[in-house]
């Protein structure tokens, strides 16, 4: 027996009927569809030039407000020792943003300069609500993704403690500062930061892996940069992991989540190492 549609009688706001069982009809079929991957990915392009010339504009005006504030605060300090430390209060944390984004410059010219013509695309800076914003979310085409995490201590070696769980901050003795020489924890902890930003992207960023659940479920390598003037210290054998022929520091982690950690000089060696990894995997596969 053949079911005649039933359609909702026409009213003056809405004259135009719908058809609930043909709008099922097309759902169903379009689910189908996407059950079996009929349904292409898609991810918006990232225009890496236009990144890097914001940043490099951010980068002119923070230099520019840095040096306003810190002529200001050297007149008045003439006059207020007070006055004096309050501008160099306020323009902290301009230089903190300053010399992230002049990093991040740095960053993706190496970045660009050496993988631009294999389609990278970057995303720097990309905001988290109530946390650190994504330093760099990098992206290559077959679905490769990579997410960077800039960090330094001074001039200070970082060591990661594995019975802690944690990296410690082997302080150098800093003639005229007063710093003493010692072990601290380093806070905030770094690893745990790109944990929390793994999972917030995932979540929220769904078209920067393609669009669907399935692509989210793809492998991200999630990369702590020590920055200069900090040092990577040396490690125990058994926390390196091999790709190819280069060897760089893994850290599998006691509450789940595994990270690569790299000096800055270790930037293009890794990615390329990482690659060829990950297509290895994908052919033994």
């Amino acid at each position: 027996m053949t079911r005649s549609p039933i359609l909702q009688s026409p009213s003056k706001d809405y004259p135009e009927t719908i058809d609930n069982r043909a709008v099922l009809e097309c759902l169903e079929t379009l689910q189908e569809k996407l059950s079996a991957q009929e349904v292409a990915e898609y991810t918006a392009p990232l225009d890496n030039r236009e990144a890097l010339q914001k940043l490099e504009l951010e980068k002119d005006e923070l230099s520019a407000l840095i040096a306003s504030i810190g002529f200001s605060s050297l007149v008045a300090g003439l006059a207020t020792f007070s006055i004096a430390w309050l501008g160099l209060l306020l323009a902290w944390k301009p230089m903190v943003r300053l010399e992230k984004v002049a990093r991040l410059i740095e960053l993706m010219k190496l970045i660009l300069e050496n993988f631009e013509e294999m389609g990278v695309e970057m995303l720097p800076l990309q905001k988290i609500p109530k946390a650190e914003p994504v330093d760099l979310f990098i992206r290559f085409p077959g679905k490769e993704f990579i997410l960077f995490a800039i960090r330094s201590h001074a001039n200070d070696t970082v060591i990661y403690n594995e019975s802690r769980d944690a990296f410690r901050i082997k302080r150098q003795r800093s003639e005229g500062i007063g710093r003493r020489p010692g072990l601290s924890r380093w806070k905030p902890d770094p690893l745990t930061d790109l944990g929390e930003q793994e999972f917030w992207f995932r979540k929220n960023c769904r078209n920067f892996f393609g669009g669907n659940a399935r692509a989210t479920r793809r492998p991200i390598a999630k990369v702590l940069i020590v920055w200069n003037p900090t040092q990577l210290g040396e490690h125990q054998e058994h926390l390196y992991q091999t790709m190819g022929e280069q060897k760089f520091l893994f850290i599998p982690r006691k509450q789940g989540g595994a990270f690569y950690v790299i000096t800055k000089n270790q930037v293009t060696d890794f990615i390329r190492a990482y690659l060829a990894h990950r297509q290895s995997q994908e052919g033994n596969s």
